[in-house]
């Protein structure tokens, strides 16, 4: 498909596209990557094409709940990401035009569930890195297990996004002084993420893996290819975590939550902060500081990541009698 095609098919084609196409403008100018967001509303897009007139568009609230209305047997969790989208667009356009509506947040009754992480206990997470290290081969890729073992056990132990991850390239990590470059992710940052001596260590055996199997490594090629050269996929990583999981006798589902590889990022930030306990250092100055290395704005982005695990439980009741 040519640039000129693609661009025909992603333009928008209601009659409030160019509104539509400066809120995106917008969202995307703020720092947001607005990707999911983004198919959104472009069937927002589509749905408005045959929903309002050419001359005078207004999205009105009756509009709206034509739009958010349920669409056979989904969920609400998929109405509330509508729900969300449409507030988002009607709140810009009511900046132009007053007779705008914009639905509340609860609109048709819909409320949207605060999701609840899996988070490893220590001892899982033992076991889970234990388990890393046995991945096995794949027939059509014999460097799977090294390649997507020590990926698996990246994530756990730095507590990168799996976006982040998959995008790394030889340039980017650092084995002699033991950083990782991590360009342009969420809200448009970088940051540099140090890494302990035995992970790197790890990385460089994978490096060597690689290098054996593809030959000279080049600067931009992808750390954790598949045996083609390409960058394994999101697909390819879970389906790797469900098989480490079985391996370290880690259930998969507990108390009703299914353990993602988004996951490992939420037990990260919860074992640093355990270990923070531990050593009874001053945790508001340290907060800042675990803002910054997972790449979040500020500590309100990092909140969600901090819950009280059994483990946390023991290590904040026992600094607040020692006090």
């Amino acid at each position: 498909m040519t640039i000129a095609a693609e661009r025909a098919r992603d333009a928008f084609t209601s009659p409030l596209a160019s509104q539509l196409e400066r809120f995106l403008t917008l969202k995307r100018a703020m720092g947001y990557r607005y990707r999911d967001e983004s198919r959104l509303v472009r069937e927002l897009d589509q749905f408005l094409t045959t929903r309002l007139p050419t001359e005078d568009p207004v999205l009105t609230v009756e509009v709206a709940r034509a739009y958010v209305a349920r669409r056979g047997s989904e969920s609400d969790s998929t109405r509330a990401h509508r729900l969300t989208v449409v507030r988002e667009v009607s709140r810009f356009l009511r900046l132009e035009d007053a007779r705008t509506g914009v639905p509340g947040p609860r609109f048709l009754g819909i409320v949207r569930r605060t999701f609840v992480p899996r988070v490893l206990s220590r001892e899982e997470g033992r076991r889970f890195l234990q388990a890393c290290g046995q991945l096995a081969p794949d027939r059509r890729s014999p460097m799977r297990g090294a390649v997507l073992g020590t990926a698996l056990r990246l994530l756990y132990l730095t507590g990168l996004r799996l976006g982040e991850v998959l995008r790394l390239t030889h340039a980017g990590v650092d084995l002699d002084a033991g950083v990782l470059r991590i360009h342009h992710t969420k809200f448009g940052k970088s940051r540099v993420v140090p890494v302990a001596p035995d992970l790197a260590r790890r990385l460089g055996q994978c490096q060597g893996v690689v290098r054996d199997r593809l030959g000279v490594c080049r600067p931009e090629a992808p750390f954790f290819p598949h045996c083609t050269g390409r960058r394994y996929s999101a697909a390819a990583v879970r389906e790797a975590l469900h098989q480490t999981l079985d391996v370290a006798g880690i259930a998969r589902v507990s108390g009703g939550r299914r353990l993602r590889v988004h996951d490992l990022r939420h037990s990260w930030a919860v074992l640093r902060l355990t270990l923070w306990c531990e050593q009874d250092v001053d945790l508001g100055a340290k907060l800042p500081l675990l803002a910054t290395y997972l790449g979040h704005v500020g500590l309100a982005s990092s909140q969600r990541y901090l819950q009280l695990t059994q483990d946390l439980v023991v290590e904040v009741t026992r600094c607040w009698l020692s006090r």
